[in-house]
C-alpha cells in the first residue's frame, strides 16, 4: 500500500513536470492578453473588455500577439531550446487564454498550416510591423537592445521614457520597463487609437 501511494505521488509529480510547458502557456496567455487590453483601459474601456474577433485577426495585432507569446516563451520562461512539439503546445495554450472562444487559435492554425502559408504570412507588412514593435518593447523591458540602436521609434521612446523618470517613485518600474512602456505608447497604443478605439 505504501509503495502504491509513493508511485501515485511520483506519477503525479512527473505529470506536473511534463505538463509544465502547458501551465507556462497559460501564464504567457494571461500576460499577452493583459498587454493587448491595457491600451483600451487607458483610453477608458472597462478592464474586462473583450475585443471582437476582427480585432484579433488584424494582421498587425496578430503579429504583435504571436511575437509576445514567442518572446515570453523563449526568454522569460526558458523555452528557447524546447522541441517543436513542446513549443507548439505552449503557444496553443497561450492563444486559448488570449481568446477563450478559440477563434484566434483557429486563425493561427490556418495561417501556419504548410510552408506556403507561413511564407505568405511572413511577407505580410502589417504582420511584420506588429512583430517588430513587440520585439522592440520586449527588448527594452529585458535589456536586449543595443544602446546605440538607431531606430527612430526607439530614439523617440528614450526621450519619452526620460521625461517620466522623475515619476518612478510614484509609478514604480525600472529604466527597462519605462522604455518598454514608451515604445508601446508610440507603436501599439497608437495603432489601437487610430484603428480600433472608435470601432469597439
Amino acid at each position: 500500500m505504501r509503495w502504491e501511494r509513493l508511485f501515485k505521488i511520483k506519477k503525479t509529480n512527473s505529470m506536473i513536470f511534463f505538463n509544465r510547458h502547458l501551465k507556462i502557456g497559460k501564464e504567457i496567455g494571461k500576460a499577452t492578453r493583459k498587454s493587448i487590453i491595457l491600451p483600451f483601459v487607458v483610453y477608458g474601456k472597462d478592464q474586462n473588455f473583450v475585443p471582437p474577433p476582427e480585432f484579433l485577426t488584424d494582421m498587425y495585432i496578430y503579429g504583435y500577439i504571436t511575437a509576445s507569446i514567442s518572446n515570453l516563451m523563449d526568454y522569460a520562461f526558458g523555452g528557447k531550446n524546447w522541441n517543436h512539439q513542446k513549443k507548439g503546445e505552449c503557444i496553443m495554450e497561450a492563444l486559448k487564454v488570449v481568446d477563450p472562444t478559440e477563434f484566434l487559435l483557429m486563425f493561427h492554425v490556418e495561417n501556419v498550416e504548410g510552408t506556403e502559408k507561413i511564407l505568405k504570412l511572413n511577407e505580410n507588412k502589417e504582420f511584420k510591423r506588429g512583430i517588430n514593435d513587440l520585439t522592440m518593447a520586449f527588448g527594452a523591458a529585458y535589456g536586449l537592445l543595443k544602446p546605440d540602436d538607431p531606430d527612430p521609434i526607439l530614439k523617440s521612446a528614450r526621450k519619452l521614457a526620460e521625461g517620466t523618470k522623475s515619476l518612478t517613485p510614484f509609478l514604480g518600474g525600472n529604466e527597462g520597463s519605462r522604455l518598454a512602456g514608451a515604445v508601446a505608447a508610440l507603436t501599439f497604443n497608437q495603432h489601437i487609437k487610430k484603428k480600433w478605439l472608435n470601432k469597439v
